[in-house]
């Protein structure tokens, strides 16, 4: 990239959306917005900021530069920032367009010990884990976001059955795209697809008859505004549906 921003923004931008999207356009963006993040930034390298986040779906990020520079004497930048600190408000940060490439990178799941199941103290048979990054369909998941429900309070006895069904977990792209796409019609998962899910909750239950049952709370590109659920009975998803 030169040092002429704006230029730069503008040819970005408008491949951009003359591609609705593509993934090669949003990383061009995205290699732009690195770079203006990392240098010493003028006034209207900041305008350029501000811009790039809000394309990219960024918008509490988008005001908070822009406010940082707006001319709120001048009225076209007064009515913009109120537009944005709406969005900011609404939207947050939590509907952004991904660099897919900080998603694809395979990540390695920790080895687990008995000694990082830990007993709920308000659930009787039901654990989480602490200390360690879970991964689950190759996304590092809060550790107070995971719980695991078993017959017994003896952990030990079921401790290796979870960790090999976590390690599935991370290891069923294939199944989880083909399930998606026998599904739905509308739109086609594929890689990109399963590289940018999120996941927000992980619930595991053994029964008493050795069945686990799991349910994934999450979301996709697709569909920004709505939970993707997903029910699996051992190692068979039986379910995918939005919800909200």
């Amino acid at each position: 990239m030169n040092s002429d921003y704006t230029k730069d923004y503008i040819a970005l931008s408008n491949e951009f959306r003359k591609s609705n999207a593509s993934t090669e356009s949003v990383e061009k963006l995205y290699d732009l917005l690195y770079e203006l993040e990392n240098t010493n930034r003028t006034k209207q390298n900041d305008i350029v900021l501000s811009n790039i986040y809000s394309l990219l779906g960024f918008h509490k990020s988008a005001y908070e530069v822009f406010k940082t520079v707006a001319d709120l004497t001048n009225r076209k930048d007064a009515t913009k920032m109120y537009v944005m600190e709406q969005k900011a408000k609404s939207h947050k940060d939590n509907f952004i367009i991904k660099d897919i490439r900080k998603y694809r990178e395979k990540k390695i799941q920790p080895k687990l010990e008995l000694s990082d199941f830990v007993a709920s103290k308000n659930h009787k048979n039901q654990f989480g884990i602490v200390n360690k990054g879970i991964i689950i369909f190759n996304k590092i998941i809060k550790e107070d976001t995971i719980s695991i429900q078993i017959p017994s309070e003896h952990i030990e006895d079921y401790s290796g059955k979870i960790i090999h069904y976590i390690n599935w977990l991370n290891d069923c792209k294939t199944d989880l795209i083909d399930f998606y796409n026998s599904e739905y019609n509308e739109d086609k998962a594929n890689e990109d697809w399963y590289d940018t899910l999120v996941i927000y909750s992980t619930r595991i239950i053994i029964e008493e008859s050795g069945i686990i049952f799991c349910s994934i709370s999450g979301g996709d590109d697709f569909y920004q505004d709505h939970l993707l659920d997903i029910e699996i009975t051992n190692d068979v998803i039986t379910s995918m549906n939005y919800n909200g």
